[in-house]
């Protein structure tokens, strides 16, 4: 439906600009209103004189997105809404991931050690009961786009920052719920992540 629309509102915006354009052209041919049209130079009709300018009007690109079958497009929905579901929690998780990764270049050991403890606890007190009401497949698809985003898996992350020990115990509470944290993100594979992300554009953009 809102490619539909969207294709509506294309044509109505280049039928009006069109509109505009021979309405300009036309004035040009008959003169001023009040006045000596005889005394105006007459052009015909799409003939722009050389002092004259034409609007340059861009449209953004449209993308056009078919499915062979039903499944296919209830999948295409099912991982779109996912993945805006879970989209505001990997733009945090990417920032953050950052920021750690500076404040551990720049600060001692025990500094680094403090400002990820202090930045965890906020984060759980601002967001834990959010995540908790995550389904199963909203908190693999959460994995795999700060997989995606960090270039690291989940595993990794999580090893770098709180050490071996919860890296294993997040991997083996992951593995309870079917899901893998070592698994590292393959675009050729999520071909499906990879349209909607496209065609989501800058409301993606991280």
């Amino acid at each position: 439906m809102k490619m539909k629309c969207g294709f509506v509102m294309l044509l109505l915006c280049a039928v009006q600009i069109t509109f505009a354009q021979n309405a300009m052209l036309a004035q040009l041919a008959i003169g001023e209103p009040g006045t000596d049209s005889t005394a105006k130079p007459i052009y015909n009709i799409g003939e722009v004189p050389k002092s004259d300018t034409v609007p340059n009007v861009n449209f953004p690109d449209v993308n056009i997105i078919t499915f062979k079958s039903n499944e296919e497009w209830m999948e295409y929905y099912r991982t779109r809404a996912r993945i805006l579901k879970v989209l505001p929690y990997v733009k945090i998780a990417k920032q953050l991931y950052v920021e750690l990764q500076e404040k551990e270049d720049t600060s001692s050991r025990k500094e680094y050690r403090h400002y990820r403890k202090d930045l965890e606890k906020e984060m759980r007190a601002k967001f834990e009961n959010e995540l908790k009401d995550l389904t199963t497949s909203q908190g693999e698809m959460l994995f795999k786009l700060v997989n995606r985003e960090t270039g690291n898996n989940c595993y990794k992350t999580i090893k770098e920052i709180k050490g071996p020990f919860m890296a294993w115990f997040y991997q083996a509470m992951a593995r309870h719920w079917g899901y893998d944290l070592k698994d590292n993100y393959d675009p050729k594979k999520e071909r499906m992540i990879e349209l909607i992300i496209k065609e989501l554009g800058p409301a993606y953009k991280i």
